[in-house]
């Protein structure tokens, strides 16, 4: 799957960071394609992955655009509109960086795991469904994570 990623930040994204985020995704890609998982299929039909870097300031914009949230996320998935794409994920850097201290890991561990979770999304996982739903997708995003790590 080809990786396109777009930085809309006003931090220079290193190239050890972007070869990371394509590694990660190939990585996770191959993972749940061996998994049983729901439209598995989408990840051999579609051919590529749009991978947006967004400011707080923008993430919140669009988390409230589309979620009524006020605030920056880590991550927002969007299916993809174009034959070829299995959608976008925008990823906020500053908030990841928060996360990953937080959690007392890495920044290449919180957004390896992010990734995991947007890509589970573009696959049809809602956490935000039900309770029943919320821990199938944790509990495959956990194994994956578990499973790979970061690249």
């Amino acid at each position: 799957m080809k990786v396109i990623q777009v930085n809309q930040t006003a931090v220079r994204q290193a190239a050890k960071d972007a070869k990371f985020i394509e590694l990660s995704v190939k990585k996770i890609v191959r993972y749940l394609g061996t998994q049983k998982i729901r439209n598995k299929d989408l990840l051999t039909s579609k051919k590529e992955l749009t991978v947006v870097l967004l400011s707080p300031q923008q993430m919140k914009k669009i988390n409230f655009q589309y979620r009524k949230k006020n605030k920056p996320t880590d991550i927002l998935s969007f299916a993809g509109v174009e034959p070829v794409s299995l959608g976008e994920l925008l990823l906020c850097p500053s908030v990841l960086k928060k996360q990953a201290k937080e959690h007392d890991h890495s920044m290449q561990a919180e957004t390896f795991y992010m990734l995991v979770h947007g890509l589970l999304h573009l696959l049809g996982y809602d956490h935000e469904a039900s309770a029943k739903e919320e821990k199938l997708m944790f509990r495959i995003q956990d194994q994956c994570f578990k499973t790979l790590g970061p690249v």
